[in-house]
């Protein structure tokens, strides 16, 4: 084990008003939101915009002969059509390399230049007045392109014959990855049974409300590019856009205003990203683009599409021993940045152990190349498809040994009082409540009248299942695990910078964005909570690289974490100058200065007090009555790192009532029950709404959502909302939550990330819940997602027919 103990530090954060903390306080974005005065992209107007719109392949796989904008740049309206080879000397073609040694290295044109890779990759640019006349120069540009034989699935790309995808490849993948620790192979040989099966994910999609969407203007005064961008992460995307177009980084301002969800897909650098910047760089006025949901569901990103051959090793007593897994991923067409494509299976092969006491694990995989969408991060990134295919297989082990799921899951489950824990998979757990959460879990949904009312249910021809899931997440993991990967950045920190202007208000600027999370809410709690003052008086600002400090943005529940620990380690040293210059006005010492509802006072003499405003206005206004050594300023800012930066690691555990239709193979939701624990919760009102969100859309991976393609083709068969599915009001059910706070020792606060939980093990449990309902039927394996009525019912009819089919004799 690592030492891990210089990193369970006390932060000296000392809070003046408690009830400022758990307090479900009202969002303040909301009224801005729900009253239609939000700002996005969209709305962004600049003085003589122009409107792109992006020519994309028909095909999955082709040789570029020619493309002829000639029609296109003649009709009326039309500025501009560019094509790869405008772009070719003018920009960077997109490389995200990982420092593994297995490596193989991708360019991502800006625009396509000699071959396409995937249906939807842009191929041309199209600037006109407006969007309607760019559209109609779009569908006059005339694309010669030679098909080429499309590798669609992993078992083409995995082919010791495959063509090379991208230049100098040797094989078909982009990496492929191994971890070991302890006696595997010892201890299958001893175990009593051992059990192999795959799980697949399916491939699905983000899906934010608001698509992307970008806007540039050149400032011809300084050379400045502005460019308001729907990103999570405004510096990276700085820096990206900076890196691919050759423009100097400061003279790229980003803005980011509202962004209407994310969920991962908004924190990676496309090829648009830098192509409305450089045509309007290029053409001296500004240009907008808003992606259509035919491009958000086939030329943004895809995720998921895992499939996981795990084998299990374990006793008639329910120990679980030892685990194999083999992950392979399906990444698409190019390595996206800065993730790079090592992240989904990277991630998978270091979690699929879970939170579980193994003895020893053997973990290997390959990201493949394929010419479909690339694979970027999307919630829960891989552990929605590793807490799937751990999860099924542990209650398939539960269901051989005939033990309950709940009670084997107890005599695995890592114990509070082992933590710091390191798991075969190389993580490292920070804290947890795992068997407490299932116990509670238990507890809340009554779940031993649960299966009465099931046995019940099941006489009168109901197929009622009950499914649960637990596990752990990493979450707000920085340097430690981005330095091993090796990608182009390395997250790191997070920046924040607390001002308090003269009437004692307070505003907040930190580089992490909202999408919805509340940010301007929490983390105006936090400061209220240490200096006391009122919530309304702490503006929060986000999204400027103008006046946001530098850092890495929201993504893998980092925020409250990382973004949180430096706004309240930039606090506490505000705080401190701010009891220094009390106790110089009232002739006191430091440390016997207390402050409470705003006021500093003796203590044990509150009579005797100077508001936190009074020394604001000193401060500001009357600087010649400072201390010697006090300069004239309430600003403070911290850069906050999160040692040891292997990541907080929060525990859920779920349970899902469905019911299974034996005519139709309809799945209906019943009843969920959570309970999650991220360590000391800020806002539960927040939290509550990230894990509702977080099932619902885990609702869709378990059931809806699939982007599907022709294996022959390479064609996407889900373009619009009439093929992708998704969960509506109707399909989500009453959602009961309930909390458990064990504090991380390493954060600021003990608190960890909460953004993924629900949606990390909710398509586990209701594949369980469905699994246990279809056990009336007979034999059935459920080991592939989504479930749909098709695949449901053909379950009912194998099991059916494997009933009807007599045993054939032994011929001993």
């Amino acid at each position: 084990m690592r030492d891990l103990s210089a990193y369970s530090v006390d932060h000296g954060i000392e809070i003046a008003s408690p009830n400022m903390l758990g307090a479900s306080v009202k969002r303040v974005e909301d009224p801005r939101l729900i009253g239609g005065h939000g700002r996005y992209v969209t709305d962004v107007e600049r003085p003589g915009m122009l409107h792109a719109t992006f020519v994309r392949s028909p095909e999955a796989h082709a040789l570029i002969r020619a493309v002829d904008t000639t029609a296109a740049r003649e009709l009326p309206g039309v500025v501009a059509v560019f094509t790869g080879e405008d772009l070719r000397e003018a920009t960077s073609a997109i490389r995200a390399d990982a420092g593994y040694p297995t490596w193989q290295t991708s360019a991502r044109p800006i625009l396509a230049v000699d071959r396409v890779r995937f249906v939807g990759e842009p191929m041309a640019m199209v600037v006109a007045v407006d969007r309607y006349v760019a559209e109609d120069a779009a569908s006059l540009v005339m694309l010669d392109l030679e098909s080429l034989p499309p590798i669609m699935t992993v078992d083409q790309g995995l082919a010791p014959d495959v063509e090379p995808f991208h230049d100098g490849w040797e094989t078909g993948c982009y990496v492929t990855r191994s971890k070991e620790s302890g006696d595997v192979d010892g201890l299958f040989a001893q175990a009593d049974h051992t059990l192999k099966l795959r799980m697949t994910t399916q491939r699905y999609a983000a899906v934010p409300m608001e698509g992307r969407a970008v806007v540039a203007e050149l400032d011809p005064h300084d050379e400045v590019l502005t460019i308001w961008d729907s990103t999570q992460v405004p510096h990276l995307a700085r820096t990206g856009i900076s890196q691919h177009l050759g423009h100097p980084e400061h003279r790229v301002r980003i803005i980011a205003p509202d962004v209407g969800g994310g969920f991962g897909l908004k924190c990676m650098v496309f090829p648009e990203e830098i192509a409305i910047p450089f045509a309007a760089r290029a053409l001296r006025r500004p240009v907008k683009w808003v992606e259509d949901r035919v491009e958000n569901l086939t030329a943004s990103a895809h995720a998921r599409d895992a499939r996981d051959d795990l084998e299990i090793a374990f006793n008639d007593d329910g120990e679980l021993l030892a685990l194999k897994a083999h992950v392979v991923i399906d990444s698409g067409a190019y390595s996206v940045w800065p993730y790079t494509a090592s992240m989904e299976l990277g991630t998978a092969v270091n979690q699929m152990p879970g939170p579980y006491r193994f003895r020893a694990y053997r973990g290997e995989g390959a990201a493949v190349a394929t010419n479909k969408t690339p694979h970027g991060p999307f919630r829960g990134v891989s552990r929605v498809a590793a807490t799937f295919a751990l999860e099924r297989v542990v209650d398939e082990v539960a269901r051989f040994l005939d033990m309950d799921p709940i009670e084997l899951r107890k005599r695995n489950l890592i114990r509070s009082d082992e933590f710091p824990w390191e798991s075969p998979g190389g993580y490292v757990f920070d804290s947890g409540s795992y068997i407490e959460s299932l116990e509670k879990l238990a507890e809340m949904s009554d779940v031993a009248e649960l299966r009465r009312r099931q046995r019940d249910l099941r006489e009168q021809g109901r197929y009622i299942g009950i499914g649960v899931s637990c596990f752990n997440e990493q979450t707000a993991h920085s340097f430690a695990e981005y330095a091993e990967r090796g990608t182009p950045v390395v997250v790191g920190y997070d920046k924040a910078h607390v001002r308090m202007d003269a009437d004692g208000k307070v505003t907040v600027f930190v580089d992490t964005h909202a999408q919805g999370q509340g940010h301007e809410t929490s983390y105006a709690q936090l400061v209220a909570a240490q200096l006391s003052i009122p919530f309304e008086d702490v503006r929060v600002s986000f999204g400027d690289t103008e006046t946001a400090p530098a850092g890495m943005g929201t993504f893998a529940s980092r925020s409250m974490a990382m973004g949180g620990g430096s706004i309240q380690l930039a606090t506490r040293d505000l705080k401190a100058k701010l009891v220094r210059l009390a106790a110089h006005m009232l002739e006191a010492s430091p440390e016997d200065v207390e402050l409470r509802e705003g006021m500093f006072f003796p203590a044990g003499a509150p009579a005797r007090s100077v508001s936190v405003r009074e020394i604001a206005r000193m401060v500001h206004l009357q600087s010649n009555k400072l201390p010697p050594g006090e300069d004239p300023l309430l600003e403070t800012s911290y850069s906050y790192r999160g040692d040891p930066g292997t990541g907080t690691f929060p525990n859920c555990a779920q349970l899902v009532v469905v019911d299974v239709d034996p005519d139709t193979g309809k799945v209906t939701l019943l009843d969920y029950f959570v309970v999650e624990d991220c360590g000391p919760v800020i806002n539960p009102m927040l939290v509550e709404g990230q894990i509702h969100g977080g099932v619902a859309q885990g609702i869709g991976g378990a059931l809806f959502e699939h982007s599907l393609y022709d294996e022959e083709s390479g064609q996407p068969l889900a373009t619009t909302f009439l093929d992708y599915l998704m969960p509506g009001a109707t399909d989500v059910p009453d959602i009961r939550l309930e909390h458990l706070y064990t504090p991380s020792p390493w954060t600021p606060g003990g608190v960890k990330g909460a953004a993924e939980a629900g949606t990390t093990g909710s398509p586990a449990a209701i594949a369980n819940a469905v699994a246990d309902a279809l056990r009336g039927f007979g034999d059935v394996l459920v080991d592939e997602l989504p479930l749909t009525p098709e695949r449901v019912y053909a379950h009912i009819l194998a099991a059916r027919a494997a009933q009807a089919t007599p045993a054939t004799p032994d011929p001993r």
